[in-house]
C-alpha cells in the first residue's frame, strides 16, 4: 500500500508540474508517465483519466484556500483583522503551492462541465468570504471604498500574482512579502482605524539583507 500511495503521489506531482508549465492541453498522457517514471500501461491505475486528475487538482487548489478562510471567518469578527488574515493566507498559499495555484487559476477552461460547476461553487464561496469582509468593513466605517466588488477583485488579483514571481531565494522572506501585501491591502481599502491605517509590516522593517540566488523580486 505504501508503494501504491507513493506512486500515486508521484503521478499527481508530475501532472501538476506539466499542467502548470505546459498547460493541460499541451500535456499528453505519455508525457505524464515519462515525468512520473512509470510505464504508460500502469499510469491509469493511479490517475484515472487526465480530466479526472485535473478535476482533483483544481478541487484541491480551491479547498486549500476555502477551508482555512472559513476557519478565519469563524473566529475573527473584526473586518480589519480578518482581511489581514485572508491576505496572509492567500499570499502564502500562492507562494508555497505556486504550481497548484497556477493550475487552479488558469485551467478552469479545461474542466468537464460537472467539474467546472463544482469548482466554480467553491471559488464563489471563497470570493464571497472576501467580499463579505470588505462589505462589513465599509458598513462599520473601517474601510472606505466606492465599489466593494471591484475592491475585492483588486485584492484577490494583487495577491494571486505572487505565485508567478515569488522565490524563497529572492531578496525578501515570505513573511516580509506577506506583511507588505497586508499593508497594501489596507491602503487599498483606505482603512480608517489608526491602528491599521498606520500599520507597519512586522518583518519588512528588518528586511532580509542576504543576497540569494533567486530572482531579484520584491
Amino acid at each position: 500500500m505504501a508503494t501504491q500511495t507513493s506512486t500515486a503521489d508521484r503521478v499527481e506531482a508530475a501532472a501538476l508540474r506539466l499542467f502548470a508549465t505546459r498547460g493541460f492541453e499541451g500535456t499528453g498522457i505519455r508525457l505524464i508517465a515519462e515525468e512520473a517514471k512509470i510505464s504508460l500501461a500502469s499510469l491509469y491505475n493511479y490517475m484515472g483519466t487526465k480530466e479526472d486528475l485535473l478535476g482533483r487538482l483544481m478541487q484541491k487548489s480551491m479547498r486549500n484556500l476555502l477551508d482555512p478562510a472559513k476557519e478565519i471567518t469563524a473566529v475573527s469578527t473584526d473586518p480589519e483583522r480578518r482581511i489581514m488574515q485572508l491576505v496572509d493566507l492567500h499570499v502564502r498559499r500562492h507562494a508555497e503551492d505556486n504550481l497548484l495555484m497556477i493550475v487552479g487559476d488558469t485551467e478552469i477552461r479545461s474542466l468537464t462541465e460537472v467539474s467546472r460547476r463544482n469548482f466554480v461553487a467553491l471559488r464563489d464561496a471563497y470570493e464571497g468570504i472576501w467580499e463579505d469582509t470588505v462589505h462589513e468593513g465599509v458598513d462599520s466605517g473601517a474601510f472606505t471604498v466606492p465599489d466593494i466588488k471591484l475592491a475585492t477583485f483588486a485584492l484577490l488579483q494583487m495577491c494571486t500574482g505572487v505565485s508567478y514571481w515569488y522565490s524563497p531565494r529572492g531578496r525578501l522572506s515570505l513573511d516580509s512579502v506577506s506583511d507588505g501585501f497586508v499593508g497594501m491591502a489596507l491602503n487599498l481599502l483606505r482603512a480608517t482605524s489608526p491602528e491599521f491605517s498606520q500599520l507597519r509590516p512586522r518583518h519588512v522593517a528588518s528586511a532580509d539583507k542576504k543576497k540569494g540566488g533567486g530572482r531579484d523580486k520584491p
